[in-house]
């Protein structure tokens, strides 16, 4: 009599790759013993990844290219499901499980290019990927590429590649080998920056929990080093809530008796914050956990929900200035810390100082400062004013003082502008100004026979610390960029940069400067890179932060 031969659904996406992996896991299972007492017809399934594509950038990977097969599943219209280990979930439905690994192919990422490594690639090179795990990998690394979403499968994004719409793009060794697609081996990328995602280059097939006769067939076929390294993997990133969709790598290797362990996350807007260990081989899940309470102690329990991967910047204004300049940023690309460099502190005038400002013919500021501690006394004041820049000028509008002149934020350039409109030097013009200044105007404007007095009206101090809340963002490589709006900040954080010894901490951050004056005053500090503002004010500081950073 013969045996009843049962038919078995194996369902999997339509796509080649999918298809192919099906195809793998049918020879290998065909093999076993068991499996003569099976026939297998493969089902096509098309998941919300397949026929929403437009959706995945917005919503993110979670589940979108397993859910709907692992659903075929547990109403049984299917048997066994077939994955890509990398797409499933960290937390799946509770009645599947996954049954068996096979044997991984190569993890790593490679660099589909013409010609230059990823080192070389020229600045602003356009480089595709649809994975947040690489776009912030590439960004950590090469913050000068033109990192680009894009759609479609292995086939559709070499195409475009072809067709000359990206100048490289990254995919995974393991799709593209299997597909049997060419690829240069010297452009495979260092797992060390290039962690992969957890799981891949393993296929994965999930069953139903308590389906023991295919949990039986399906075991023999299970690659015992593989499953080590996803299951080490995959407890990882369950235990700090990430999943295919989450800007995380997990590596496991087993090497001789033990489990090397490569994670990368993304370390508060600044790169990605890498973690190596090792682990046992007989509990591989516990090494996972481990890893995962070291990052949850060092980020927060929950800092993968919390984070939103905002570039950080140190505002480094004094007090009195830094509301007005954070309003104007768009707290939806920067994190904003503050550490004023300089103490403001208003000085009180005797009434002959308040005489001399009240009766000038001419008032030159050089400061906004100058003209807020000043304002009270120049109500009625209809003579000409003279301002170091735009900044300066506006406030002097904002306190209805008329009849203004700007300089282009440079001090020389507010002499030229003075000797120019001022051809009675016998005028009596009163300088407005902090007690502590770079360049001494009174003495120069003096040297050129002008009748001028110096009014101080307030201080500004450099401050002696630096926030403990600040200094520990410096020294966890969480600061992104600094800004300095005067020669005098600048002077008081080289002060501070001795006097904690942070210079090595500043290799990682970027320095945006208001003139060419104070970049050079920084220039010391080895900062990973500087910007100079068009114009040395604040508009100009604004637009080169809204538009040129983000």
């Amino acid at each position: 009599m013969s045996k009843i031969i049962t038919q078995l659904k194996i369902g999997t996406r339509g796509s080649k790759l999918a298809l192919k992996q099906t195809n793998i896991f049918l020879e290998k299972l065909k093999k076993t013993s068991n499996a003569k007492n099976f026939s297998f017809k493969i089902v096509k399934i098309k998941t919300e990844g397949d026929i929403n594509k437009s959706k995945i950038q917005d919503s993110g990977y979670k589940g979108f290219f397993t859910k709907k097969i692992d659903d075929l599943l547990l109403k049984k219209k299917i048997d066994i499901a077939i994955h890509s280990a990398k797409d499933i979930p960290s937390k799946i439905n509770s009645k599947i499980k996954i049954g068996a690994f096979l044997k991984r192919e190569d993890p790593r990422d490679v660099l589909i290019s013409k010609k230059n490594m990823f080192s070389k690639l020229p600045k602003k090179t356009i480089i595709g990927t649809s994975s947040i795990r690489r776009k912030k990998q590439i960004e950590s690394i090469r913050p000068e590429l033109n990192v680009k979403y894009i759609r479609g499968n292995i086939e559709t994004r070499i195409k475009k590649f072809k067709n000359n719409k990206f100048d490289a793009i990254i995919l995974a060794v393991a799709g593209i080998k299997r597909l049997g697609i060419n690829y240069d081996k010297k452009k495979i990328l260092d797992t060390s920056m290039f962690t992969p995602a957890g799981g891949q280059g393993a296929i994965a097939i999930t069953i139903r929990n308590k389906d023991n006769n295919i949990n039986n067939l399906i075991k023999n076929i299970n690659d015992a080093r593989t499953s080590i390294e996803v299951l080490t993997e995959r407890k990882f990133l369950e235990k700090i809530n990430a999943d295919c969709d989450s800007p995380v790598g997990a590596y496991a290797k087993i090497v001789k008796n033990s489990i090397n362990f490569l994670v990368s996350v993304p370390n508060y807007g600044n790169g990605m914050f890498i973690h190596k260990s090792k682990g046992n081989l007989d509990i591989p899940e516990i090494l996972g956990t481990r890893v995962a309470n070291l990052l949850k102690k060092k980020f927060g329990k929950n800092f993968l929900k919390g984070m939103d991967y905002k570039k950080t910047l140190l505002l480094t204004r004094p007090k009195n200035q830094l509301n007005e300049i954070k309003k104007d940023i768009n707290l939806k690309n920067f994190r904003i810390l503050c550490n004023p460099m300089l103490e403001i502190k208003s000085v009180k005038l005797s009434k002959d100082k308040i005489k001399d400002i009240i009766s000038a013919d001419t008032i030159i500021f050089t400061s906004s400062n100058a003209v807020k501690f000043s304002k009270n006394y120049l109500k009625s004041f209809k003579n000409k004013v003279f301002c170091v820049g735009k900044d300066t000028k506006k406030e002097c509008l904002k306190n209805n003082i008329k009849k203004v002149f700007s300089a282009n934020g440079n001090v020389l350039n507010l002499i030229k502008v003075i000797k120019e409109k001022i051809k009675n030097k016998k005028e009596r013009l009163v300088y407005i100004s902090s007690k502590q200044t770079t360049v001494n105007l009174e003495s120069i404007l003096k040297s050129k026979k002008f009748n001028i007095k110096k009014v101080v009206v307030y201080e500004s101090n450099k401050v002696k610390n630096i926030n403990n809340s600040i200094l520990k963002v410096i020294k966890s490589n969480q600061l992104n960029f600094i800004s300095f709006f005067s020669k005098r900040t600048a002077h008081a954080f080289n002060n501070l940069i001795l006097k904690y010894k942070l210079k090595k901490y500043l290799s990682s951050i970027e320095c945006i400067c208001l003139s060419k004056e104070i970049e050079k005053l920084l220039k010391k500090n080895n900062f990973r890179k500087y910007y100079v503002c068009g114009n040395a004010d604040r508009e100009s500081f604004l637009k080169f932060i809204n538009q040129k950073l983000v």
